[in-house]
């Protein structure tokens, strides 16, 4: 309708100016003649955004060509105003080349027409003609530049805004893997604790009653935390945003104190710990959870045996050796965990280096070594 409904009124409007001479136009020719031309023209500016350049053939071919066979009438609102509306819509709407080619089929119609009608031809009505012709045109491009410029940017805008979202979606997977990690190194190391120190009560029920209740007392408190510490967690992903009450992140400072609970659950540990600069808090966390899992895997792996922990620094990096003995587990099956794989993630944040493979007598090895550069 926005296509058709000017269309048809201009050649409703244009046939009543042929009838009655609204514009003063001089008369030509066979009128029904003329009226039927001044039909094609009109109508077929309803083509006139979709064709753009079939349009303005259209106008320019009805309004010259006959005029070649005779002469007809040429009126304001029959002939030049449909032409000039398809000047500028082919030059709002086509290409350069074919925007370029109807401006000179429609200057070239101009031309014909006054030549056969002499009347028309008069100095006044070349300008009269030629600058709205021109303007218009120059019109039309500008505002097809416009409106490119404006595609693109409303296209540039959709790709960042596309960007913005997987960057987003990445970010959000980035915090579940996080999240994820710290989960595990949280269940892992507490369930680890009660099965070892739950199996030692077993053994002892029967021989030493009153003995089982140490190990039984140590799975109670490592229950109790880890669910304090899973409360904590999920109930920070479950509150809304807003202050909240945290405990700080564990660190290097905490170390000894994980050492003494994994002695207390029965693993035996040699801790040669060297006396460790300050340390970034992401390096001081990481360096917590890389031993925390290294003590675990100790634990579970290797209850019966021992556990030797160095921890040295230099001026570049700080490093931490974890060394199993005696592994119950067949060696070709150790560090192919869940454990692991985080621990090397969380490693390579820090741009660290990790080792861990089974060793020559049976047990396994651990070996982190994270920067202490400014990173």
């Amino acid at each position: 309708m926005a296509d058709w409904a000017p269309a048809l009124a201009l050649t409703a409007f244009a046939q009543l100016n042929l009838r009655f001479g609204l514009d003063n136009s001089s008369v030509f020719g066979p009128p029904a003649l003329a009226a039927a031309l001044t039909v094609v023209v009109t109508a077929v500016l309803a083509l006139r955004r979709r064709f753009p350049f079939t349009t303005i053939g259209t106008v320019a071919a009805a309004m010259a060509l006959p005029e070649v066979a005779t002469t007809l009438t040429i009126t304001l609102w029959g002939d030049l105003v449909p032409l000039l509306v398809a000047v500028y819509s082919v030059a709002r709407h086509a290409d350069r080349l074919r925007a370029t080619a109807g401006l000179v089929l429609a200057g070239a119609a101009v031309a014909f027409v006054m030549l056969r009608i002499p009347v028309l031809g008069t100095p006044g009505n070349v300008p009269f003609t030629a600058v709205p012709i021109v303007g218009l045109f120059v019109l039309g491009r500008v505002l097809r530049q416009r409106a490119a410029k404006a595609h693109a940017l409303a296209e540039n805008a959709r790709e960042l805004e596309q960007e913005r979202g997987a960057q987003i979606e990445r970010a959000i997977a980035d915090e579940r893997a996080r999240i994820a990690r710290e989960l595990h190194d949280l269940v892992a190391h507490s369930v680890s604790v009660m099965v070892v120190q739950a199996g030692a009560a077993e053994d002892l029920l029967d021989r030493d009653p009153a003995a089982a209740r140490e190990p039984l007392g140590v799975v109670q408190e490592t229950g109790r935390q880890a669910v304090q510490e899973l409360s904590t967690m999920l109930g920070l992903l479950r509150r809304p945003p807003g202050p909240v009450d945290l405990a700080p992140q564990p660190d290097e400072a905490a170390i000894p104190a994980l050492v003494e609970r994994m002695r207390s659950s029965g693993l035996r540990i040699e801790a040669r710990i060297e006396d460790l600069p300050p340390l970034p808090p992401g390096i001081g966390l990481a360096l917590y959870r890389v031993v925390q899992e290294g003590l675990t895997n100790a634990l579970k792996h290797a209850p019966s045996g021992a556990a030797i922990l160095e921890m040295t620094a230099d001026p570049s990096n700080v490093v931490a050796t974890i060394l199993t003995e005696q592994a119950t587990r067949s060696p070709a099956t150790l560090g192919t965990g869940n454990g692991l794989v985080g621990i090397r993630e969380r490693v390579a944040v820090h741009g660290g280096t990790m080792e861990a493979g089974p060793t020559v007598a049976g047990g396994f090895r651990l070996r982190v070594a994270l920067p202490l550069g400014d990173r």
